[in-house]
């Protein structure tokens, strides 16, 4: 069970736009998870977007992870330190059972792979139109994925790339392994609300 977790808010103003913010931030995310895998042969950290919309993820990322000590050897405040004056990091919190109003899981949707298997339906159903022709027409198509998404550039080949990220509720917690995005299809993570008001004004790291 994921008992712990911190929480990320973005502070963008007018030169510096969430959606950018976002993207720098999940930048250091990434590589701290990876880091800690390259290190560890595991990930037990993942990763929630508590204020996601279709179009949105918002402005807030949780991390969790089974263990305080756990949240304190990531030391996500030295990751972030050159974006101190853009995010407000909580201190490492225990989840607030009595207020946890549901599960959902947070997985990477993959559109190339969602065109491909359209494609396929499409074929099987119209046995005049082969895969490869509804796959063709399909790419021609400009899809509207109706995902949020993070750009993002690969740590391995540096080519830049968007992420993004599928919400699926679920009825109960459910245990699985993370990615070093911090997502999975098979884990969920508890959703719940805060009693923190703090404004989203210039905060130092960790309060």
């Amino acid at each position: 069970m994921l008992l712990y977790y911190q929480e990320i808010t973005l502070i963008p103003d007018g030169e510096t736009p969430a959606f950018f913010l976002m993207s720098r931030v999940f930048v250091q995310i990434h590589l701290a998870l990876g880091n800690w895998k390259n290190q560890t042969g595991s990930q037990p950290f993942g990763i929630s977007f508590p204020q996601y919309e279709e179009k949105s993820l918002g402005e807030k990322i949780r991390i969790f992870a089974e263990s305080r000590e756990l949240l304190e050897k990531l030391d996500m405040e030295g990751s972030l330190k050159r974006l101190k004056d853009y995010v407000h990091l909580t201190s490492i919190r225990k989840v607030p059972m009595n207020r946890i109003t549901g599960y959902a899981s947070f997985s990477r949707y993959q559109p190339d792979s969602s065109v491909k298997q359209k494609a396929r339906r499409f074929s099987a159903r119209h046995p005049s139109t082969s895969y490869e022709e509804a796959l063709s027409q399909m790419k021609q198509k400009k899809e509207d994925y109706g995902k949020p998404f993070i750009h993002m550039k690969s740590l391995s080949g540096g080519q830049k790339f968007n992420l993004f990220i599928a919400k699926t509720p679920q009825a109960e917690e459910m245990r699985g392994f993370f990615s070093t995005y911090g997502l999975s299809r098979d884990a969920s993570l508890p959703e719940f609300l805060t009693n923190d008001k703090r404004a989203a004004g210039k905060t130092s790291i960790n309060t």
